[in-house]
């Protein structure tokens, strides 16, 4: 079937998305009012779901906490969510009471820090001294505690939208290693022989807690997409070896994955750092979105891997105040330009208005031909 020509009329408003229901941003954005919903020929689900079937998109897909095509989704259901301050969902404000709140899931103690958005597990006490006896010192949590239908209830009307409702999940494998043993003392477990069988009994379960948890969410809640952090990258470089994350985390990591397509679910890793040398292992993983941060070369690994199943989020180029509306428009028609024949999603959390819907336009008219 022949796609329809771009039309500038998709830029009429035809109703009105809700604000982000979430309280994450509070201390660095003022409140957030509601998005328009525009006349695209059809929904950004559809559009999400085009890319990572391999085909080419309608447009290019908007990535992102707020404003884009995802619509976030953090049940306090879930109390990691709770603890660490990364509440969305249908439930009206949560009343937080205080900055350090202890989690029912592996029994730690998180720190949230306003200014960066985020928390922590505080160092110098972890919880597991010895990977090895891990089972001595933490238990598995019991997915029975939680609330399924009520989640189911209060969230009907949040997850009925266009978007792609995406839940998201805190700490992945090398997140929830770090967080029990610190991060010094988990790196060594990745690499010491003598604690490695430890590590992967524990991933082994940490995996059948995943695969359980997303499960039943599909079963009770409309969602489309998983996302699971897991930062393997500091400032410079990853924080091991491509061969130990084959090792130590691949297997598992794949395992949640196909479990995931099996239901009909993406699946994006969200994983900070300098991450370039690991986007073969993201690759064989079976990982469909990364969206990483600003130090990796986006443009080289677009092209690099252009023909494999992984789609990039590239973030938006920087653009300076001052610069006028002509110049931004022709800065995105560039862009559109350059990473077109590419497998990418628009990470543009920071960028103008104008530049954004710039790129829907330039990318609705390079795709248009489609069949």
């Amino acid at each position: 079937m022949t796609r329809p020509k771009f039309d500038p009329k998709e830029f009429e408003t035809v109703g009105m998305y809700p604000p982000p229901n979430t309280d994450m941003f509070k201390d660095r954005m003022s409140v957030m009012p509601p998005e328009p919903k525009l006349n695209k020929p059809i929904t950004p689900k559809e559009n999400w779901k085009l890319i990572f079937e391999g085909k080419k998109p309608y447009w290019i897909p908007r990535s992102g906490w707020v404003y884009s095509e995802v619509n976030v989704f953090r049940p306090r259901m879930h109390p990691d969510n709770v603890v660490t301050h990364i509440i969305f969902d249908g439930e009206p404000p949560y009343e937080y009471p205080g900055d350090i709140m202890r989690s029912s899931w592996f029994d730690l103690d998180w720190q949230y820090v306003p200014s960066a958005g985020g928390a922590t597990v505080l160092p110098g006490k972890p919880k597991v001294p010895d990977i090895s006896k891990w089972e001595e010192y933490i238990s598995i949590p019991n997915l029975d505690d939680l609330d399924w239908k009520g989640c189911a209830e209060k969230n009907k009307e949040y997850l009925n939208t266009d978007k792609m409702n995406q839940l998201g999940i805190l700490s992945g494998f090398w997140e929830r290693l770090m967080s029990l043993m610190d991060v010094d003392n988990a790196a060594i477990a990745l690499i010491d022989e003598e604690q490695q069988p430890g590590v992967h009994r524990f991933f082994d379960k940490l995996a059948d807690l995943f695969i359980d948890y997303i499960g039943r969410m599909k079963e009770c809640c409309d969602i489309d997409s998983v996302l699971m952090h897991d930062d393997w990258g500091h400032q410079n470089a990853p924080f091991f070896s491509v061969s130990t994350a084959r090792e130590m985390l691949l297997p598992y990591l794949k395992r949640v994955i196909n479990y995931c397509h099996s239901i009909g679910l993406s699946f994006e890793l969200h994983s900070c750092g300098k991450n370039e040398a690991n986007v073969p292992v993201f690759i064989e993983a079976g990982v469909d979105l990364w969206c990483g941060q600003p130090m990796n070369d986006y443009y080289m690994l677009a092209k690099k891997y252009k023909d494999s199943t992984i789609v990039f989020g590239v973030p938006a180029p920087a653009i300076s105040e001052g610069t006028s509306e002509e110049e931004i428009r022709q800065i995105a028609k560039d862009w559109v330009e350059k990473y077109k024949d590419c497998r990418i999603a628009a990470n543009f959390t920071a960028a103008p208005p104008s530049f954004s819907s710039t790129v829907y336009e330039f990318s609705r008219i390079a795709y248009q031909n489609e069949e």
